[in-house]
């Protein structure tokens, strides 16, 4: 009787094992299709109309009852003239998947407990890739030795055109204390110690939190702004940097700005400051601006400024910045052209040379 159960029990994992395989095997057919479509569809545009013994047709692949569910399948993949352009595009692709998540989710975690461990180790390393690939960004540096942060002067007229008293706060926290944007647009009221001028930090890409002394002349103007605007930060659930939004809110809205509000307002004060440098186009989906100067270029002013004024202790510096590994920091410290030719020109300096030969003689 045991031995019967067990066997039932071995049957049923088996079968819910091939069934996921199946589903598996199900989402990889409408990956292809899709690939097939898109490939179908560049080369009509490239080439024009092919004949219809060319066009590649659904019935070469398998179609499962989940495909016809995610896309409507015809008896061609390729956009005829006068009919209806089937082709999904790669939102609509990531939507469906969206959508089906749950189930995506289930049928991993069950082959999860039966697949070998050189298996697993296959579509983890097959997933890490496309999390690099599409989402993080290269470790190469990208800018030469082109300046990604402010000038002494640069960040003088950069606040000198900003009227408004929150963007003046919020920059301002960037400029001094390193912070990323989505740090500072998040800092509330309970963050601040009041005894200490503490300014307690949650660090985004670390997950770790940290604190760091804010320095008394900025810890001065943030106690008048809070002073100044005490009814809106109650509101906004004490976060300084309150959304004054007009639009239908939700119990969804953010009580703060977004980063993407800090942005937009960070370039329009960059054009009337006249610093919008273009130095750049991105390649994309459409042709965007780079700009030399961006809101993370106030962190890259920050960390360059406490690394010069602390003798250039980059240990210190990283540190300060919050960062891991002190590789990165060494990214963000900026040498300028003219400390970089003196440091030159002091290595090659000969009457250094000379005293130490004239030594060496009288020795």
């Amino acid at each position: 009787m045991k031995k019967c159960s067990a066997s039932f029990a071995y049957c049923s994992a088996s079968a819910n094992t091939f069934g996921c395989l199946s589903a598996i095997h199900a989402l990889l057919s409408r990956c292809a299709f899709s690939f097939l479509r898109l490939f179908s569809a560049l080369s009509f545009s490239i080439s024009g109309p092919v004949g219809r013994e060319e066009l590649v047709s659904s019935s070469q692949l398998p179609v499962s009852r989940i495909e016809t569910d995610w896309f409507p399948v015809s008896g061609s993949m390729s956009p005829v003239c006068g009919e209806e352009n089937l082709i999904p595009t790669a939102r609509e692709i990531g939507r469906e998947l969206n959508k089906k998540w749950p189930e995506i989710k289930g049928e991993l975690e069950h082959l999860g407990h039966y697949l070998s461990k050189g298996t697993l180790v296959k579509a983890i390393t097959i997933l890490s890739e496309a999390r690099k690939r599409r989402f993080l960004r290269s470790k190469r540096p990208k800018y030469g030795s082109m300046n990604k942060g402010f000038t002494e002067e640069e960040l003088e007229r950069f606040f000198s055109v900003i009227d408004d008293p929150k963007p003046h706060l919020l920059f301002s926290f960037q400029a001094f204390l390193g912070l990323r944007i989505g740090e500072a647009v998040r800092i509330n009221i309970q963050d601040i110690n009041l005894k200490t001028r503490e300014l307690r930090i949650f660090t985004e890409k670390s997950g770790k939190t940290d604190y760091l002394l804010i320095p008394e002349k900025l810890f001065e103007v943030a106690l008048r702004y809070i002073a100044a605007f005490e009814k809106e930060i109650a509101a906004a659930k004490g976060y300084l940097f309150f959304s004054s939004g007009k639009g239908r809110r939700t119990s969804e809205t953010r009580p703060h700005i977004t980063t993407q509000t800090a942005r937009f307002v960070f370039r329009d004060y960059m054009r009337k400051a006249k610093l919008a440098e273009v130095y750049g186009y991105s390649v994309g989906a459409g042709p965007r601006s780079l700009y030399r100067l961006s809101p993370h270029s106030l962190r890259h002013y920050a960390i360059t400024n406490f690394c010069r004024k602390n003798g250039g202790n980059a240990v210190l510096a990283s540190k300060f910045a919050r960062h891991t590994n002190l590789q990165t920091t060494m990214v963000y410290i900026h040498t300028e052209k003219e400390e970089l030719y003196e440091s030159i020109e002091r290595a090659h300096d000969t009457k250094i040379l000379e005293k130490v030969r004239e030594m060496q003689e009288n020795i």
